[in-house]
This record gives C-alpha cells, sequence and structure tokens, in this order.
C-alpha cells in the first residue's frame, strides 16, 4: 500500500509518499510557489500530485483538514487547494482520509499541542528519515500519512 501525505497551503504545499509496507519514504517535497499567480499555482499543484499519482498509485491520500482561523483570503486559498488536492485523489481512484493538526500530533507525539521541532524529531526518530532542511509542510505532510499508516495498522489488527 502506498500513501500519499499533503499539508495544502495557500503559497506552499507540502508532499509526501510512504511505503507502508517498508515503511519507506519515496518522495517527499514542499511546492513553493509564494511568488507565482493563482491560475499558474493551482496548475503546478495539478502537474506534481498528477507526476505523483502516475509515478506511486497511491491508493489512499492523508490531508491535513482545514482549521478555520482569521485571514479569510488564506483560508479560501487552503480550501481550493484542498478540493485540487481531493479531486485528483479521486480522479486517480485514491481514497482520502482527512485529519486534523491537533489529531496528528497527538496521534504521533501523544500530544495535541506538539511543536513542529518536537514533531519532526519523533518522525526523525520513527522512521530514520533526515528532516535537514525541510519546510514545515513537507514534514506536516509526512506526519499526515504518517499516522494514516498507524491507523490502517490499527484499524487492520482489530478486524
Amino acid at each position: 500500500m502506498v500513501i500519499f501525505g499533503v499539508d495544502p497551503g495557500s503559497t506552499r504545499v507540502g508532499l509526501a509518499v510512504l511505503d507502508d509496507e517498508e515503511k519507506k519514504w519515496l518522495h517527499v517535497q514542499c511546492l513553493e510557489l509564494t511568488t507565482i499567480q493563482e491560475n499558474k499555482r493551482f496548475q503546478i499543484l495539478a502537474h506534481y500530485m498528477q507526476q505523483i499519482f502516475a509515478a506511486f498509485k497511491p491508493q489512499e491520500v492523508a490531508v491535513e483538514k482545514l482549521i478555520w482561523g482569521r485571514n479569510k483570503n488564506n483560508l479560501l486559498q487552503i480550501s481550493e487547494c484542498r478540493g485540487i488536492i481531493k479531486l485528483l485523489s479521486y480522479a486517480n481512484e485514491a481514497s482520502v482520509y482527512e485529519y486534523f493538526p491537533t489529531e496528528i500530533k497527538s496521534l504521533t507525539s501523544g500530544y495535541g499541542r506538539e511543536t513542529k521541532s518536537g514533531l519532526m524529531e519523533i518522525l526523525q526518530a520513527e522512521t530514520g528519515f533526515l528532516f535537514e532542511p525541510l519546510y514545515d509542510d513537507a514534514s506536516d505532510a509526512m506526519a499526515a500519512a504518517w499516522v494514516h499508516s498507524l491507523l490502517r495498522a490499527k484499524n487492520v489488527a482489530q478486524n
């Protein structure tokens, strides 16, 4: 089973592909789209996601859920990004699973308000992946995929 973790953002998107059986990272990337116009940003995101689906054929996608904040413009852009992620996932016949950031932190570290650096340390210890120098977005995508993998294993064990 291949799991595709995605951390959607308005100007940066974290992407991580995990081989669930081998617990091995196949691809980790942060799309830096800060200076690119919106129409091109979405085209680039769709292109990279389609490349990942073609290369790795993930069957499940773990996406970080949106938390409502103060910046409505930013929230709208993230929602649009999530729409692209979900549309391409479904178009590639992948199931989509969504997790709140606090859920991801809690299931990874046992503490829902774990710091980004603490989360990175735990993931590094669990997976052996060296994080330097990664954007938080890439490590958040990795954490989403990792948590989904843990929950899959738990659900399989219970059945």
